[in-house]
């Protein structure tokens, strides 16, 4: 996965869950920022998106419960906490 800023980006699995609560435009807007903080191009490994989710609760609120549901899910699939 490249990163989300097309429509169809937002259709990952750890993406959709910021897209049900948000909306896709507000999505795309906070996965860009995020990935940018993370320094990551893409999302395609378990430790990806371990980094993804850990930069996306540094955020609070609703992003923090949000990551912490993609980091476990991450964790689920092999990721290795860093």
């Amino acid at each position: 996965m490249a990163v989300a800023t097309g429509s169809r980006d937002l259709d990952d699995p750890a993406l959709k869950k910021l897209v049900n609560v948000m909306g896709r435009d507000r999505a795309a807007t906070v996965v860009a920022d995020t990935m940018r903080r993370a320094g990551l191009t893409s999302l395609s490994t378990p430790d990806d998106r371990y980094r993804f989710a850990c930069a996306l609760m540094t955020r609070g609120g609703i992003c923090e419960a949000i990551g912490r549901a993609i980091k476990i899910q991450a964790i689920l699939h092999g990721a290795k906490e860093l």
